[in-house]
């Protein structure tokens, strides 16, 4: 029987399912990173890969301001004011769309049926419209995300080399297990060279795996890099703004293993860890 290390496995089954459409959530574990411009980054980057991609907010922690979107109509606004879905969905100017899926002060209050099953109709709707739905997200009270869509689909945690982030980033791990059970994360290491963050994956997952029997896949680096914080100061993309940046390369990788269509088993080799 052919041995596939687990992080080729499992980029090998996303190959096999395409070209469906993917709902990603992202939580964060690095409180000192700004999400949203992590999320713009690597939305645009997606986009910039032909991949028709919207972002939806769903975070307490990331800026509406950011995004652009604190006069956008939610979309548990469609429900009440029955308006139509485009009328919650904004086209940012660096190529992907974005909605805004509540209030922040609506994040941790427990949702009714009735409203459940709007939302999980609504994703269902967008995701027939988008390849890829990237959602902003963060966890509510009860350690869980918003709807049982998102709770059932992939979850992505971002943290930094910082102890903090990562003592974070297990916590939240332990916590959506406590309540779901053994289920699948992605990691992407920020403020970190792909050799720093390989170690700070392999530690992580190594615990994961010995405590709960959780299966953690690497997704990526974001290196230290001012050309990010440069191209946001301009109001664009650093892939826009700065193609050739270090930061771009990254953000381009990380879309492509993100992206079912244009990605090959080579893009999923197993990570060498230091």
């Amino acid at each position: 029987m052919l041995n596939v290390p687990q992080d080729q496995a499992a980029g090998l089954r996303r190959i096999m399912a395409a070209p469906a459409p993917r709902i990603i959530s992202i939580i964060s574990a690095a409180a000192t990173q700004d999400k949203s411009r992590l999320m713009t980054n690597l939305a645009a980057s997606i986009s910039d890969q032909g991949n028709k991609t919207l972002v939806i907010h769903a975070s307490k922690e990331s800026s509406e301001t950011y995004y652009g979107i604190n006069a956008l109509p939610t979309l548990v606004d469609t429900a009440g004011k029955k308006m139509g879905l485009n009328k919650a969905i904004h086209l940012s100017q660096h190529g992907f769309s974005i909605a805004k899926m509540m209030q922040k002060s609506q994040l941790d209050q427990m949702l009714n049926h009735t409203m459940s099953e709007y939302l999980t109709q609504v994703f269902h709707t967008l995701a027939d419209q988008y390849e890829i739905l990237l959602v902003d997200a963060s966890l509510n009270k009860a350690h869980l995300l918003p709807i049982s869509l998102l709770n059932d689909g992939e979850i992505i945690i971002q943290l930094t080399r910082q102890p903090e982030s990562i003592k974070d980033a297990y916590a939240m791990i332990k916590k959506v297990y406590s309540q779901l059970g053994r289920r699948h994360f992605g990691i992407i290491v920020d403020d970190a060279t792909e050799q720093q963050a390989k170690v700070v994956f392999n530690n992580i997952s190594s615990v994961a795996k010995r405590y709960m029997r959780i299966d953690l896949e690497y997704f990526g680096a974001i290196p230290k890099d001012d050309h990010i914080s440069k191209a946001s100061q301009l109001g664009r993309s650093v892939i826009d703004a700065f193609p050739l940046a270090t930061a771009s390369n990254a953000f381009k990788k990380m879309a492509l293993k993100l992206d079912y269509k244009h990605a090959t088993p080579a893009d999923f080799t197993p990570a060498q860890f230091a």
